[in-house]
Protein backbone atom coordinates (compact mmCIF):
# COMPACT_ATOMS: atom_id res chain seq x y z
CA UNK A 1 0.00 0.00 0.00
CA UNK A 2 1.24 3.61 -0.98
CA UNK A 3 -0.11 6.80 -0.33
CA UNK A 4 0.56 10.28 -0.40
CA UNK A 5 -1.03 13.90 -0.85
CA UNK A 6 -0.47 17.38 0.12
CA UNK A 7 -2.47 19.85 1.79
CA UNK A 8 -2.53 23.88 2.92
CA UNK A 9 -2.74 25.07 6.38
CA UNK A 10 -3.45 28.30 7.43
CA UNK A 11 -0.92 28.11 10.10
CA UNK A 12 2.51 29.07 10.39
CA UNK A 13 4.89 25.36 9.86
CA UNK A 14 6.17 26.29 13.55
CA UNK A 15 2.74 25.49 15.07
CA UNK A 16 1.73 22.70 12.64
CA UNK A 17 5.30 20.99 13.98
CA UNK A 18 4.13 21.21 17.44
CA UNK A 19 0.19 20.28 16.85
CA UNK A 20 1.64 17.00 15.15
CA UNK A 21 3.44 16.24 18.62
CA UNK A 22 1.02 17.08 20.72
CA UNK A 23 -1.39 14.35 21.91
CA UNK A 24 -4.62 16.63 23.29
CA UNK A 25 -4.28 17.74 19.67
CA UNK A 26 -3.99 14.58 17.83
CA UNK A 27 -6.63 13.02 20.01
CA UNK A 28 -8.86 16.07 18.76
CA UNK A 29 -8.00 15.47 14.78
CA UNK A 30 -7.32 12.17 14.40
CA UNK A 31 -10.78 10.19 13.10
CA UNK A 32 -11.94 7.56 15.23
CA UNK A 33 -8.88 8.07 18.04
CA UNK A 34 -10.10 7.14 21.21
CA UNK A 35 -6.73 7.86 23.11
CA UNK A 36 -3.49 9.24 22.60
CA UNK A 37 -0.24 9.03 25.05
CA UNK A 38 3.64 10.28 24.47
CA UNK A 39 5.12 6.85 25.93
CA UNK A 40 9.02 8.44 25.48
CA UNK A 41 9.97 11.38 23.40
CA UNK A 42 8.64 11.53 20.05
CA UNK A 43 6.67 8.34 20.47
CA UNK A 44 2.97 7.58 20.64
CA UNK A 45 0.72 5.15 21.77
CA UNK A 46 -3.18 4.82 21.02
CA UNK A 47 -6.57 3.23 20.02
CA UNK A 48 -8.48 4.11 17.22
CA UNK A 49 -12.08 2.69 16.71
CA UNK A 50 -12.87 2.70 12.74
CA UNK A 51 -16.42 2.03 11.19
CA UNK A 52 -15.49 1.79 7.76
CA UNK A 53 -16.44 -1.04 5.31
CA UNK A 54 -14.08 -3.86 5.75
CA UNK A 55 -12.25 -2.37 8.69
CA UNK A 56 -14.57 -2.21 11.46
CA UNK A 57 -13.53 -2.91 15.09
CA UNK A 58 -10.57 -0.84 17.77
CA UNK A 59 -7.24 -0.74 17.28
CA UNK A 60 -4.37 -0.38 19.15
CA UNK A 61 -1.52 2.25 17.89
CA UNK A 62 1.92 2.67 18.09
CA UNK A 63 3.90 5.55 16.16
CA UNK A 64 7.15 6.88 16.27
CA UNK A 65 8.97 10.44 14.91
CA UNK A 66 11.98 9.70 13.49
CA UNK A 67 14.59 11.31 11.29
CA UNK A 68 13.50 14.90 12.93
CA UNK A 69 14.26 18.07 11.80
CA UNK A 70 11.90 20.32 13.55
CA UNK A 71 9.56 22.52 11.80
CA UNK A 72 10.60 21.15 8.41
CA UNK A 73 9.99 17.42 8.20
CA UNK A 74 9.78 13.72 9.86
CA UNK A 75 9.50 10.59 9.52
CA UNK A 76 6.92 7.96 11.36
CA UNK A 77 6.86 4.49 11.89
CA UNK A 78 4.20 2.89 12.80
CA UNK A 79 2.13 -0.40 13.78
CA UNK A 80 -1.67 -0.66 14.18
CA UNK A 81 -3.01 -3.91 15.35
CA UNK A 82 -7.21 -5.10 15.67
CA UNK A 83 -9.39 -7.84 15.13
CA UNK A 84 -9.19 -7.63 11.29
CA UNK A 85 -5.53 -7.56 11.59
CA UNK A 86 -2.43 -4.83 11.62
CA UNK A 87 -0.85 -2.49 9.07
CA UNK A 88 2.77 -1.53 9.57
CA UNK A 89 4.56 0.70 7.76
CA UNK A 90 6.38 4.24 7.40
CA UNK A 91 5.81 7.58 6.48
CA UNK A 92 7.40 10.86 5.86
CA UNK A 93 5.98 14.75 5.98
CA UNK A 94 7.47 17.60 4.97
CA UNK A 95 6.04 21.37 6.05
CA UNK A 96 6.87 24.17 3.55
CA UNK A 97 5.93 28.51 4.65
CA UNK A 98 3.54 29.67 2.16
CA UNK A 99 4.27 33.12 1.55
CA UNK A 100 0.83 35.77 1.64
CA UNK A 101 -0.57 36.00 -1.66
CA UNK A 102 -3.12 38.37 -3.55
CA UNK A 103 -2.67 40.51 -5.60
CA UNK A 104 -4.60 44.17 -6.88
CA UNK A 105 -8.06 43.73 -5.98
CA UNK A 106 -7.78 40.22 -5.11
CA UNK A 107 -8.16 39.29 -0.92
CA UNK A 108 -4.42 38.60 0.37
CA UNK A 109 -4.79 35.15 1.65
CA UNK A 110 -2.14 34.88 4.86
CA UNK A 111 0.87 32.69 5.14
CA UNK A 112 0.66 29.19 5.91
CA UNK A 113 2.34 25.85 5.49
CA UNK A 114 1.63 23.26 2.92
CA UNK A 115 2.55 19.65 4.25
CA UNK A 116 3.45 17.32 1.63
CA UNK A 117 3.28 13.57 2.92
CA UNK A 118 3.86 9.79 1.65
CA UNK A 119 3.65 6.26 3.19
CA UNK A 120 3.94 2.77 2.87
CA UNK A 121 2.42 0.14 4.56
CA UNK A 122 1.95 -3.83 4.57
CA UNK A 123 -0.92 -5.01 5.22
CA UNK A 124 -1.80 -8.54 7.13
CA UNK A 125 -4.60 -10.72 8.47
CA UNK A 126 -8.06 -10.49 7.26
CA UNK A 127 -7.36 -6.71 6.35
CA UNK A 128 -5.30 -7.87 3.64
CA UNK A 129 -7.95 -9.10 1.51
CA UNK A 130 -9.39 -5.37 0.93
CA UNK A 131 -8.46 -4.08 -2.82
CA UNK A 132 -5.53 -2.43 -2.73
CA UNK A 133 -6.51 0.85 -4.07
CA UNK A 134 -9.65 0.72 -1.67
CA UNK A 135 -6.83 0.20 0.96
CA UNK A 136 -5.10 3.13 -0.08
CA UNK A 137 -7.90 5.45 -1.15
CA UNK A 138 -9.43 4.73 2.38
CA UNK A 139 -6.13 5.49 4.30
CA UNK A 140 -5.56 8.74 2.19
CA UNK A 141 -8.99 9.61 3.32
CA UNK A 142 -8.35 9.45 6.42
CA UNK A 143 -4.82 11.64 6.67
CA UNK A 144 -6.82 13.87 4.74
CA UNK A 145 -9.60 14.67 7.47
CA UNK A 146 -7.02 14.26 9.99
CA UNK A 147 -5.35 17.43 8.68
CA UNK A 148 -8.42 18.89 7.85
CA UNK A 149 -9.12 19.13 11.20
CA UNK A 150 -6.25 19.92 12.28
CA UNK A 151 -6.40 22.97 9.95
CA UNK A 152 -9.24 24.18 11.55
CA UNK A 153 -8.11 23.72 14.99
CA UNK A 154 -5.02 25.67 14.24
CA UNK A 155 -6.61 28.43 12.84
CA UNK A 156 -9.36 29.31 15.73
CA UNK A 157 -6.15 29.21 18.18
CA UNK A 158 -4.23 31.25 15.66
CA UNK A 159 -6.61 33.54 14.63
CA UNK A 160 -9.24 32.90 17.34
CA UNK A 161 -13.73 32.76 16.84
CA UNK A 162 -15.06 35.20 14.07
Amino acid sequence: MNVHGTQHMRAPRDAVFAAIRDPRTLLAVIPGCESVAEVAPDEYEGRITLRLPGAVGSYRTHVRLVDVDAPERAGLDGRVDGPMGSITGKAAFELAEDAATGGAGTPALAAGTTITWHGSGTIQGPLARLDGRFAERLAESLVEQGLRALDGRLTMTTEGPE
